[in-house]
């Protein structure tokens, strides 16, 4: 991965506003807060919201899709399935994103698992084959600073959590001097909505 300069944060309201919302503000520290896309901090009143999200997306170096427990299986009113909906945006910006041969991180909560590619929409299935990150609760700090770092293609990323912070093998994740980032596996693998309606 290049060096990251511009970050698109992209997640679903009902399942993790707060959590990125606190990634998000750390990610601003970093970086500076107009680097940072976040829809509810980075959009003025007024904008055009497909045209803005996708000015945003191509602004970017990289898509980091927040993922907590119910990302997958959130419905909508009509109690279809979100990602199910070609025009739900959660599936429209990674899309594109994929489209535009973007990196996308998945960003997985507090011990969330990397959704399994037969429950995910054909456009979005690299999804399950993303080099992804872990963010819990109890070591948030240390984790986004370890998100951070990776992005930057540092090597002092803190060490994988042990094997009882997590329910299974876990990926880790190290990243090369020249910022890409491969996998260390111990053991098996485990790596039209409305814009008032939104997620």
């Amino acid at each position: 991965m290049e060096t990251v300069r511009r970050i698109f944060l992209s997640y679903r309201i009902k399942d993790s506003v707060h959590a990125t919302a606190a990634i998000a503000g750390r990610l601003a520290q970093h970086y500076g807060q107009d680097n940072v896309f976040r829809d509810r901090d980075s959009l003025p009143l007024g904008s055009v919201y497909p045209r803005r999200i996708r000015r945003e997306l191509e602004r970017s170096d990289v898509v980091l899709a927040v993922i907590g427990p119910s990302w997958l299986t959130i419905r909508d009113k009509n109690d279809v399935r979100c990602l199910d909906d070609e025009r739900d945006w959660v599936r429209t910006e990674l899309r594109m994103a994929f489209q535009r041969e973007m990196p996308v991180v998945p960003v997985l909560l507090d011990g969330t698992p990397l959704p399994d590619p037969a429950l995910l929409p054909n456009d979005i299935a690299l999804l399950s084959l993303s080099m992804y990150w872990q963010v819990r609760h109890r070591t948030f700090e240390s984790d986004v600073r370890g998100l951070i770092a990776n992005l930057e293609g540092g090597d002092h990323a803190p060490p994988a959590p042990p094997a009882a912070a997590t329910s299974g093998p876990v990926q880790h994740n190290t990243a090369t001097h020249g910022g890409n980032v491969y996998a260390n596996q111990g053991g098996a693998f485990t790596i039209n909505q409305n814009p008032g309606d939104r997620r």
